[in-house]
């Protein structure tokens, strides 16, 4: 028997890889947009994974539980399937990643609410585990003449106000990234390398102008 739940399309934004260097100091790097499909799971497919899904009863009788139960199968369109959404009569969302070394889901523990924030925690699990996800690829943008004012961050102070909490709101020094790929690197004033790389100017304000 089949839920009768269309599947749901997320796409998980601005997905990040951080790397430490042999003296502990990490770097962001921005590696874009991951978008996935959640393909709700039938009765029988929710059977298999009874031994999960009762630890999310939230005190109802059992039999009302599994019946509120409902489950994702949580696939890429390139990767295939590439985690578990499942969610009963509460708010938490439990979350199982698919390690492709092992060939085993292994649990991401629960997320609040929103099935949405566990389809990014599949993602994000995958990414800190080696096994990042394509990108997205969109389509070529129309290429339009640059305004003679348009903001070039290149060796200025900037303050980043993008999506990278660990950065927000502090003052670095951009240039351009090394790879030749147009955006930049962030480095922290009198640093020797980069802490974040492939930011992009929308995200960066003069940091004469931020408050």
């Amino acid at each position: 028997m089949r839920l009768a739940f269309a599947p749901t399309t997320v796409t998980v934004r601005n997905v990040t890889a951080g790397h430490r260097d042999q003296d502990g100091r990490l770097t962001l790097t921005h590696v874009g947009d991951v978008t996935v499909t959640l393909h709700p799971m039938s009765r029988d497919e929710l059977a298999d994974w009874e031994w999960i899904t009762d630890d999310l009863n939230i005190g109802v009788d059992q039999t009302t539980h599994r019946l509120a139960m409902r489950g994702w199968t949580v696939r890429h369109a390139r990767a295939g399937v590439v985690g578990l959404l499942f969610q009963g009569a509460g708010t938490r969302v439990h979350v199982e990643w698919y390690d492709p070394t092992s060939g085993e889901f292994l649990s991401s523990g629960n997320v609040t609410r929103h099935v949405r924030h566990g389809a990014a925690a599949i993602v994000n699990a995958r990414q800190q585990a080696g096994h990042g996800l394509p990108t997205d690829t969109p389509p070529a943008p129309v290429r339009h003449p640059e305004p003679a004012h348009a903001d070039n961050y290149e060796g200025l102070h900037v303050r980043y106000r993008g999506s990278l909490e660990e950065l927000h709101g502090d003052t670095f020094n951009a240039e351009r990234c090394a790879c030749g790929c147009g955006l930049y690197e962030l480095w922290e004033i009198g640093a020797r390398g980069p802490i974040a790389r492939h930011v992009r100017g929308s995200s960066l304000a003069p940091a004469r102008a931020a408050a």
